[in-house]
C-alpha cells in the first residue's frame, strides 16, 4: 500500500515521555502535542510493553484522543540483542513486535520499527559475528513486513551509530533494506555524520520516520536540542525535499549521559526544536 497520502510533508512530533523518571499519562503528552501544534508522537517501547496499565487509560481512550488531536502515532521498539539476536529475557524482536500488536491496531500506530543495538556482551565479537546477525534478523524482518501488510502500519528498522557496528553503515542497511520487499528504514540524523549524508541520501526512498536531534559534529549521538549541536539542517533537509521524503520527523532529545543526561527533553526545549524546525521547513518551501 502506498501511504504517501497519509502526510503531504514533514509532521514534526515529540517522543513521548513514558519514562519511569518522568512519566505521565499518554493523555497529557498527546495534549502537549496538539497544544503546541506538532502533528506526530512517538511511543518508545523498551522494557515496557505498551499496555493499558502503562498508558494509564485504555486503547479505545487513547485511540480517540489521537483521533481527536489529529496526531500520526508512531512506535519504536528499543532492543538489545545478543549474537542469537535475542535479548536477555530470551525474547526475539518478533516476540516483542507481537506483544505490542494489540496497542498498535487500536490506535492505530500507523508507523512501527526496529532499533536495536548490541548488548554488551556483543560489543566483544568480531564483525563477522555481527555481519551474521544482522543476516539472521532478515527472516524476521520479512514477517514483520507481512504483519505490517495485515494490519495496516509501516514497518521499518532504525540504524546506529558507527561505534554500535549494528546496521551502522549506509550500506549494510541498503543490504538488508533490498532483501526485505516493503521494509522501510528510519533515519535519526544524529546518528550519521555530515560525511556519511551522501550514502544516506541513497536510503532516502526507503524512510519511513526521521529522528532529529542536534549533535557537536564530528562527535555524533548526544540527541541535543536543535540549535545546541552544529548540524546543517537545511542541508539535510534539502536532500529529503529533493528526494519528495513525507513522514514523521520525532525529536528524540536528551536522555544520554553525554548530551547532559536525562531531563533535557523538557516542553520548552522540544518547543523551541520544533519552532527551530519549522522555520527551516518554511524557508525550504518543503
Amino acid at each position: 500500500m502506498d501511504y504517501t497520502y497519509l502526510m503531504s510533508k514533514i509532521a514534526i512530533g515529540p517522543n513521548a515521555r513514558l519514562f519511569p523518571k518522568n512519566w505521565r499519562p499518554i493523555r497529557e503528552e498527546i495534549a502537549f502535542a496538539k497544544k503546541h501544534g506538532f502533528k506526530s508522537i512517538q511511543i518508545s517501547v523498551k522494557a515496557e510493553n505498551a499496555s493499558e496499565k502503562w498508558f494509564d487509560d485504555s486503547f479505545e481512550q487513547v485511540s480517540q484522543i489521537l483521533k481527536a488531536a489529529d496526531i500520526t502515532a508512531v512506535m519504536e521498539i528499543r532492543l538489545f540483542l545478543n549474537k542469537d539476536g535475542l535479548t536477555s529475557a530470551g525474547n526475539s524482536p518478533l516476540d516483542i513486535l507481537k506483544t505490542n500488536l494489540p496497542a498498535i491496531i487500536a490506535l492505530p500506530v500507523k508507523y512501527v520499527h526496529w532499533h536495536w543495538a548490541p548488548d554488551y556482551d556483543l560489543h566483544k565479537e568480531s564483525d563477522e559475528i555481527m555481519a551474521r546477525l544482522e543476516q539472521n534478523l532478515v527472516p524476521q524482518l520479512k514477517e514483520a513486513v507481512e504483519l505490517a501488510k495485515t494490519h495496516d502500519f509501516i514497518f521499518a528498522f532504525e540504524h546506529n551509530e558507527a561505534a554500535m557496528r549494528l546496521h551502522a553503515s549506509a550500506k549494510s542497511c541498503l543490504k538488508t533494506l533490498k532483501q526485505v520487499a516493503g521494509l522501510k528504514f528510519v533515519w535519526d540524523l544524529n546518528h550519521s555524520s555530515a560525511m556519511e549524508l551522501n550514502e544516506f541520501k541513497e536510503l532516502i526512498p526507503y524512510m519511513s520516520v526521521l529522528h532529529v536531534s542536534d549533535t557537536p559534529l564530528p562527535e555524533i549521538n548526544h540527541h541535543l536540542p536543535l540549535g545546541l549541536g552544529n548540524i546543517d539542517f537545511d542541508k539535510y533537509f534539502q536532500a529529503l525535499k529533493d528526494a519528495n521524503f513525507a513522514g514523521p520527523a520525532i525529536l528524540e532529545i536528551g536522555g544520554l549521559p553525554k548530551s547532559g543526561g536525562f531531563g533535557k527533553d523538557t516542553d520548552e526545549a522540544l518547543i523551541g526544536s520544533l519552532a527551530r524546525l519549522e522555520h527551516i521547513l518554511n524557508k525550504l518551501d518543503y
